[in-house]
């Protein structure tokens, strides 16, 4: 009788042990496959009031919290305030393939273990553009930002390092906890320059 209790009991750990490996890997798949990036399918189109000053294109990687694709709607229509006529488009849409005829490209999703996700890190290694054209880069994240964000996000991608094709790109990181709508004018302000 003991034997068949200690049998359920090992029977019963055995399980929650095989569930805890199953979540574990799950959020590891999430992580570093870059999951979430696949649910940025979204494309849109912000024309300006008046007559458009030219075209920007902002990609976004949405992230498990959902605050890049905001933060990216923000940054869009800072820009379309700007009498820009911008695409708004997940990072793994068709629209993301083609970053050329643009006078601003803004890319950004969200900041896990201090850099970007490999899918921004690939758009932005990948990325080619006309000569002139502006580039952002934003990163989302849990905490207000500090002075060795930008550091972390820069060394995260070759291409944004000093002699990088990117290094001229304005990098900012913005915190969930800081005024998203403050911070997105703010980074928008930065890249008109």
């Amino acid at each position: 009788r003991r034997r068949l209790e200690m049998r359920k009991v090992f029977k019963i750990i055995l399980v929650i042990f095989a569930v805890f490996i199953i979540i574990v890997a799950a959020l590891g798949a999430i992580f570093f496959l870059d999951l979430a990036a696949y649910t940025a399918t979204g494309v849109k189109t912000l024309y300006p009031q008046g007559d458009s000053m030219g075209t920007a294109l902002v990609l976004y990687d949405t992230g498990l919290s959902g605050t890049s694709a905001r933060l990216a709607e923000k940054i869009a229509a800072g820009l379309q305030n700007q009498s820009l006529t911008v695409t708004l488009a997940g990072i793994k849409t068709s629209a993301a393939a083609t970053t050329t005829g643009y006078n601003i490209i803004i890319i950004g999703g969200p900041i896990y273990a201090g850099a970007p996700t490999a899918s921004v890190k690939d758009v932005l290694s990948n990325l080619k553009t006309d000569v002139g054209t502006h580039v952002g880069v934003f990163g989302s994240g849990q905490d207000a930002t500090s002075t060795d964000d930008i550091a972390q996000i820069r060394n995260g991608v070759p291409a944004l390092q000093s002699g990088g094709a990117l290094s001229d790109a304005i990098v900012v990181k913005i915190g969930e906890s800081e005024d998203l709508d403050s911070r997105a004018s703010g980074f928008v302000a930065q890249v008109l320059g």
